[in-house]
């Protein structure tokens, strides 16, 4: 009777768990550079609403992790600060243009999953340790 309780993660939450959402943000604003796509009306609003579900996706992902699982989000965050940071140098200094509303959005999502996450797992380790505030 006193056996131990062991939750195994579904095929769809691994598959979700292992997904660099942040990635698919990225892909949407290149996509719509190499296409010349104007990131008003539909193809916006489309991209915030996208932004914004990656971004619960990833808190979500970021509460209850392992060490290598937090190593992978980090890592995985770190690039796409990155490549976020090479779009809007390309965006400025290459093309000329200036990023739009829906490019500021897009880079503080980026941004916040980067600083936010972190946090969200320490929290989280600190509560599963019983560690008082």
């Amino acid at each position: 009777m006193g056996g131990q309780v062991t939750v195994k993660a579904s095929g769809v939450m691994s598959m979700v768990s292992k997904v660099p959402w942040m990635l698919f943000i990225i892909g949407f604003l290149l996509v719509a550079e190499y296409f010349n796509l104007a990131l008003e009306g539909t193809v916006g609003y489309t991209f915030i609403t996208l932004a914004v579900i990656v971004l619960f996706i990833e808190m979500f992902k970021s509460g209850d992790v392992s060490p290598l699982s937090f190593l992978l989000d980090q890592f995985w965050a770190v690039i796409t600060v990155i490549l976020a940071s090479g779009l809007l140098t390309y965006l400025w200094f290459v093309t000329g243009k200036e990023p739009t509303f829906f490019h500021w959005i897009g880079f503080a999502i980026i941004l916040a999953d980067a600083l936010i996450n972190p946090f969200n797992s320490f929290r989280t380790a600190l509560r599963n340790l019983d560690v008082p505030n």
